[in-house]
């Protein structure tokens, strides 16, 4: 990547105007990025792009071949009956994030332990990057209005995907930690579940998120010695 290109602000596609999709619309936005909107509506692309700016609505295909990156924050199902039979040549090369959250037919008969590593398969040849799958919509709404940011772990093989992605995230106010290879999202699409069922728990529904603390290198066991204290002694 030139110096140029790692400085020059993406253009964000986001496919999917439904709570998540809007949401991250508003964030991007928001951070000054230009954002290209897509939907199964016109109409529907439309009206939320009248309200942010640097938005507009465009269809699928436009989406699909302008953008730098691809939000598909649709579901697995449309993921991959409607909008990879539409727009998947066209995206080729490009940065794919997926930010869903399977059901468990979506996952039967696949051969695949995860959401990601289905929409990859369908989306062949692009490099697909796990993200934003452990933070609702409100959340994401919270964090473009100033809330504290939880942190977003993400998984790819494509290194320079998951770098791109990081820094789209960070720019936008989140913590990112690399889970490692798209195998890895199981457990992040795992984690999702997990805060879902401590929120119910809670009683704080979709009010709970995850911030990775990262601690200091481990201290030596107690009564260790280093090398210096024992040539002093």
């Amino acid at each position: 990547m030139t110096p140029d290109a790692e400085h020059r602000l993406p253009l964000v596609g986001v496919i999917g105007c439904g709570a998540m999709g809007a949401a991250v619309a508003e964030l991007f936005t928001g951070r000054g990025l230009p954002v290209y909107l897509a939907g199964r509506r016109r109409s529907a692309a439309q009206e939320l792009a009248a309200g942010l700016p640097r938005a507009a609505a465009v269809s699928v295909e436009v989406a699909a071949e302008k953008a730098d990156v691809l939000i598909l924050a649709t579901s697995v199902m449309v993921s991959c009956t409607q909008i990879a039979p539409r727009v998947g040549s066209r995206l080729v090369g490009k940065v794919l994030v997926d930010v869903s959250n399977p059901e468990p037919e979506d996952l039967e008969d696949t051969g695949h332990r995860s959401a990601a590593e289905v929409i990859a398969e369908v989306f062949a040849g692009s490099s697909v990057v796990k993200a934003l799958n452990c933070v609702s919509a409100r959340q994401v709404r919270a964090v473009a209005r100033g809330g504290r940011p939880p942190t977003v772990p993400i998984a790819g093989d494509d290194r320079e995907a998951k770098r791109s992605t990081a820094r789209l995230l960070r720019r936008s106010g989140f913590d990112v930690a690399d889970a490692g290879p798209l195998s890895s999202s199981q457990w992040i699409e795992g984690l999702s579940h997990l805060l879902r069922r401590l929120g119910q728990q809670e009683g704080l529904g979709d009010a709970v998120g995850f911030h990775l603390l990262r601690l200091a290198p481990a201290l030596p066991p107690f009564g260790a010695i280093n090398t210096s204290e024992k040539r002093r002694t």
